[in-house]
């Protein structure tokens, strides 16, 4: 006899299991969540790559922003070298772009210093002071300390309240302390002056005064400066600092290294720049294309390689190509040296006009820092390329969760039916095997 439908007296029941659900389910899940989760790793990729090229855009901005007319501070033509002479002062400066090449000589006659004045010895400086006051004049201000019922400690903490002067209480002795006074700042302006109200702590005695205030008197390229500090800085930016009485000078020279040195440099960012962008969007047979949607990008390369093709200059006659500036077949850059050196040496103001420009017509520098720039910024090409890939992400995430969300309340469903169809057909089967056990006594009685 024939087994029954649905497995019906072969433990059909059986079949309807957990393993055939996590079957299903996983070829279920194949079709769609596996789809969703590569489209995931490829963004994922993707997004690492675009994270590469943004970084390698910012360290060609970094370079490029040393030929920016509007870079604050110091640019690649302004750069000067220098060397000095002398003990009596020191140079420096923070921004050399208008210190022009040439010598410095500077003569220091007086070094500006600081009035100091001394008391008389102190044997108990915790000691209650005798009442009266001290009046202290500084830059034609005078202040009146009142010393009722204050230890001397206590009149120093309420002496440096005031921002001209510093005192103190210096021991001088196994068992003597001095009150110190001193001027703030340098200069005749910062001279104290002193006067005692029932008090004797000697500072109206002239060995009291132990140093004078004084100004700086230098003489500076013939020019003389009488100034109440040691230090000075010329218009040009020069920061000059008197050291000790004598003579110092500084030479500035024009530094040419420096600007052959960095458009070196930029030759070398962009080359990496390139090289980075192609390994990502043509790839080989070894190594596949990253990022598929190259468009962005494409677009980006074409504007930078526009400019270096660009001419310059308030007439259009500069270019880069006139300087040792050139690009081979893969589309790298090179920088032939030995004629960027020529045009250093006697085209200088002609390659900054190439590469810093003015104002009203700016070098290839400038218009490429502005450009680099404006990727990464609120409305940047950049900025609109990664968000575009952050919302991909996003909803790809949606997706999965979505999709996840559906087979998991399916197959729980499924689960469910399979145990109410586990039951019916355990029923079934129970019945039918009762029904053949008398068929089969019935067939053996006949």
């Amino acid at each position: 006899m024939a087994d029954g439908i649905l497995g019906l007296g072969s433990s059909g029941s059986v079949d309807l299991s957990q393993d055939l659900l996590d079957k299903l389910k996983e070829a279920e899940s194949k079709a769609y969540i596996t789809p969703i989760e590569n489209n995931q790793e490829d963004l994922q990729a993707t997004m690492d790559a675009v994270d590469e090229v943004t970084t390698k855009l910012d360290e060609f901005l970094s370079i490029m922003e040393e030929f920016d007319l509007y870079t604050t501070g110091t640019n690649a033509f302004n750069q000067v070298s220098a060397t000095t002479t002398g003990t009596a002062a020191t140079f420096n400066a923070a921004d050399t772009s208008n210190i022009n090449p040439g010598s410095i000589a500077v003569t220091i006659t007086e070094l500006a210093q600081k009035d100091v004045y001394q008391s008389i010895e102190i044997a108990d400086k915790t000691a209650i002071m005798p009442s009266g006051s001290l009046g202290i004049t500084i830059g034609g201000e005078t202040t009146t300390y009142e010393t009722n019922g204050k230890t001397y400690e206590e009149l120093v903490t309420e002496l440096n309240y005031n921002a001209g002067l510093e005192a103190s209480l210096e021991q001088v002795g196994d068992n003597s302390y001095r009150l110190i006074l001193k001027s703030s700042n340098t200069g005749l302006e910062n001279s104290i002056s002193i006067s005692q109200s029932g008090l004797d702590l000697g500072y109206e005695e002239p060995e009291s005064h132990t140093v004078s205030a004084r100004n700086m008197e230098a003489t500076i390229d013939g020019i003389n400066y009488n100034l109440s500090s040691n230090k000075l800085t010329l218009d040009n930016g020069l920061m000059i600092a008197a050291v000790e009485k004598g003579d110092a000078s500084i030479s500035i020279e024009r530094d040419d290294s420096y600007v052959i040195e960095q458009i070196n440099n930029m030759a070398t960012s962009y080359n990496e720049l390139v090289q980075l962008v192609d390994s990502y969007t043509i790839g080989d047979e070894d190594n596949p294309a990253v990022i598929s949607d190259s468009s962005t990008l494409r677009s980006v390369m074409n504007d930078i390689k526009s400019m270096f093709y660009g001419s310059y200059g308030l007439s259009d006659e500069e270019n880069a190509f006139s300087y040792g500036i050139t690009f081979n077949e893969d589309g790298l850059m090179e920088i032939d040296n030995s004629e960027l050196s020529e045009a250093v040496t006697n085209n200088y103001d002609d390659l900054k006009e190439l590469f810093v420009g003015y104002a009203e017509k700016e070098g290839l520098g400038t218009r490429l820092s502005n450009y680099l720039d404006d990727l990464d910024s609120l409305d940047g090409i950049m900025t609109s390329y990664e968000d575009r890939l952050s919302q991909r992400l996003e909803d790809l995430n949606d997706d999965l969760e979505s999709e996840t969300e559906r087979l998991d309340t399916k197959y729980a469903q499924m689960a469910q039916q399979f145990a109410q169809y586990t039951v019916i057909i355990t029923e079934m089967e129970n019945s039918f095997n009762s029904l053949k056990m008398i068929m089969d006594m019935e067939t053996s009685d006949s």
